[in-house]
Order: C-alpha cells, then structure tokens, then sequence
C-alpha cells in the first residue's frame, strides 16, 4: 500500500511542477511511474460501503502493459518539446500529458471495477484538455465528439459492472444486459467498427504527442481487459472473435482512402483495435500472449508512426501523403516502422500467428481471417510506398524528435529478437 500511495505522491507532484518546470519534471513525473512497477502482490488501500474492497495489483500478467506505457510515456515526453514549440503550446501541456499516462497506470493497477471506471475518466478529462486546447482544425468539436463517444463507453461499462453486483475484477460475473453492457462500453471505447466514427477524428486532429499515446496505447488497454474479465462473463466468443477480424479488414480498407497521413494513422488503429478484440476472444490460454504481444508491437510501431507524421509537420509543415518527402534517415524511420506494424516482422508477427492459432474452425472465420491479417499487412506497404514516391528530398528532421521515434520504431524488432533468444 506504501509504494502505491508514495508513487502516487511522487508522481502528482512532479506532473503539477511541470506546468511551471516543463520537460525536465514531466520526465521526472514519468520516471516516478516506474515505482508502481515494484509492486509485487495485491495492496489493500480501503473497504468502502457499496463499493467494497479497493486494491492495487501487479502481476506478471498485468507487467508487459504497464512498462509499455510508461516507457512510451518517457519517449513521447522526450520528442514532445520541438512539436510543442510549432504548437506555441503553453508548459502546463506536460503537467496534462503526465497525468494523462498515470490514467494508464491506475487502468492497469486496480483491481476494483468502480476504480478502473475513475482512471478511465481520468484518461477522458486528460486527453480531452489537450484536443480542446492544442488539437488541429475544428479541435473543439473534435474535442466533444471524443468526450461524447468515450463517456459513452464509460458509462455503459459503469452501467453493466453496478448490474452485476461484481466490483472485484477477480471474481467477476456478469449475464445477459450486465455482460453486454461491460462489454459495448469496452468496444465503444476502443472504437470498434460500428462504434468507431469519433476514432479517426480524434487521432488525427490530437496534437500529435498526444495521437502517439491516444491511438495505441489508450484505446489498446481495453482489450486487457476484456481478455481479463470474459471468463466471468457469457460473451459469445467465437462471434466476438470473427467481429475483431470484421473490424479489422474494415479498418483496413479505410486507411487506403486518406490522402492525411494522420488519418490514415487513426484509421490503421482501427485495424489494429479488431485484431486484439479477436486476440482478446481466443477461447485458448494462447488469449493472454496474443492480446499482450499485439498490445505491446502495435503500440511501438504505432506511436512511431504518429512521431514520424509530427516531424513532417514540423519540417515540412504537411501532413499530405503526396507532399512528403524522404531522406536516407527517414527512408529507414518509415521502414522501420511500416514493417513492424505490418507484422511481416516484429513482435506483431508472433501476435498475429497466435491469433490464426486460435482461430475457430469455421470456414467462414477462416476466409476472415486470411482477409484480416493480409489486409493489415497491406496498408502499411501502401503507405511505406506513399512515402517512397513522394520522392527523395531534404527532410530537416530535428535530432530530439527523430531519435525518440526511431527507438520506438526498433522497439517491435529488437522486442521479436528477445523472445527468440530467450526461446
């Protein structure tokens, strides 16, 4: 209980002092995070009326979701400062963001549904003050459509848990409207086809610092814990599992109408949103591996996907496919990159196998997902070709942003290197 109440403390702190202090606290604020990560077994912080007991834990399981968003945290807060200066946004958009990646923190680490409900609303009022304030074109109406979509989610998830009577996400039980509440708030949230127009809005318009954390990591939680709460609830999972490839071929098939890049970005996390709902709904033990491997390569790749879009717009000051250029050291940023989120190699490409290993065996799931994983490996190509045919050029890529998204691109491949040592 010490550690979580300390790292809180220490992490609060240093994200207010960062309105005033700027980088130098809000990486300190994001380095505090790491204090969470050394709790080793479930703390009790109180038993309250109605709610009943509220505790924090971390395990193994919960370990590859929380060092990922923490360490995205630190590499988007170290690209940050040159994109904010093109912004003139003003010091407290680190004290915010701070905040913003503790929400993710409190998602993964409490163990108490009423309390995960409060950091997802956290992670709503965090991110909407930065669309509100720093977001491109019609950023306020932006803004609210998010606010809308995710309180919706929210809600309904908040809705299903009250029904169900389970607060503990251990013991959790959930039929008929309580199930399918928990569930349409998680796949609202992760913006699902059906339940995915605010998505591409809301990505895209972000400051780009903030699409970097919004896209992958965000929305990406939620199939932790659908993945964690489906063995309590009657979720028909082999529908569930065929719905994430819908979403996925869909999500596809939208990235090849853009002619914005970051458009293209928010749509491709639609894509990648359907393969961990399908990751999610394996009915195997294989569940766990494929939604934390596809969590983990996609949020990498992803987030330096978003950063390379940000230094076009600082060097280039465009965001239009047609208008971009490259040089030998974005060439290999865009490869880097486009490969990972292909799956063609990268830790993906291990969450994509055991994603076909634990297809059910129906044919027309089958044909899905052959569409499914085929389709997601083409618009990265397509848009590493976009790229590539812009044509050779001067691209003054700032040292402090290009490095950051550099490492976040290598991540993915040095991550699939690791497993196979260890292996």
């Amino acid at each position: 209980m010490y550690s979580f109440i300390i790292a809180t403390a220490l992490s609060v702190a240093l994200s207010l002092l960062s309105a005033r202090a700027g980088r130098a606290a809000a990486i300190a604020a994001v380095l505090s995070m790491f204090l969470f990560a050394l709790q080793q077994e479930s703390a009790v912080l109180a038993e309250l009326p109605y709610v009943g007991v509220v505790a924090v834990s971390l395990d193994t399981y919960k370990m590859p979701f929380i060092l990922t968003s923490i360490v995205l945290g630190l590499i988007v807060t170290i690209y940050a400062p040159r994109y904010l200066e093109h912004l003139n946004a003003e010091k407290w958009y680190y004290a915010v963001q701070s905040l913003y990646v503790l929400s993710f923190v409190y998602i993964i680490i409490f163990e108490n549904l009423i309390f995960v409900f409060l950091a997802l609303e956290l992670s709503i009022i965090t991110s909407f003050l930065l669309i509100w304030y720093f977001g491109y074109g019609d950023r306020k109406r932006v803004g609210l459509l998010f606010f809308i979509w995710s309180q919706i989610g929210s809600i309904l998830f908040l809705i299903g848990v009250a029904l169900s009577g389970s607060f503990s996400a251990s013991n959790f039980t959930a039929t008929s409207l309580a199930a399918y509440l928990v569930l349409i708030g998680l796949l609202i949230k992760m913006g699902t086809l059906g339940a995915h127009f605010w998505l591409p809005y809301a990505h895209a318009e972000a400051p780009t610092p903030l699409s970097a954390l919004l896209s992958p990591v965000h929305v990406g939680l939620m199939a932790y814990w659908i993945w964690r709460l489906k063995a309590g609830a009657a979720w028909p999972l082999e529908l569930l599992y065929a719905y994430g490839l819908a979403t996925a071929i869909y999500g596809s098939l939208l990235v090849f109408r853009e002619s914005d890049i970051k458009r293209a970005l928010a749509d491709s996390t639609i894509a990648n949103m359907g393969l961990l709902v399908a990751a999610a709904a394996i009915n195997h033990k294989l569940s766990y591996d494929a939604v934390a491997l596809l969590f983990v390569g996609h949020a990498f790749a992803k987030a330096a996907g978003f950063m390379l879009s940000g230094i076009y717009i600082v060097s280039l000051e465009t965001r239009l496919l047609d208008r971009l250029k490259w040089d030998l050291k974005m060439l290999a940023l865009g490869i880097s990159t486009f490969i990972a989120l292909a799956g063609v190699f990268g830790i993906n490409l291990l969450g994509k196998a055991l994603v076909a290993i634990g297809a059910p065996h129906n044919i027309t799931i089958i044909i899905l997902l052959i569409t499914a994983l085929f389709s997601t490996a083409l618009y990265s190509f397509y848009l590493l070709n976009r790229l590539y045919k812009g044509g050779s050029g001067p691209v003054p890529a700032p040292r402090d942003m290009y490095v950051p998204a550099f490492v976040a691109s290598l991540a993915p491949h040095i991550l699939l290197l690791g497993v196979f040592l260890w292996l």
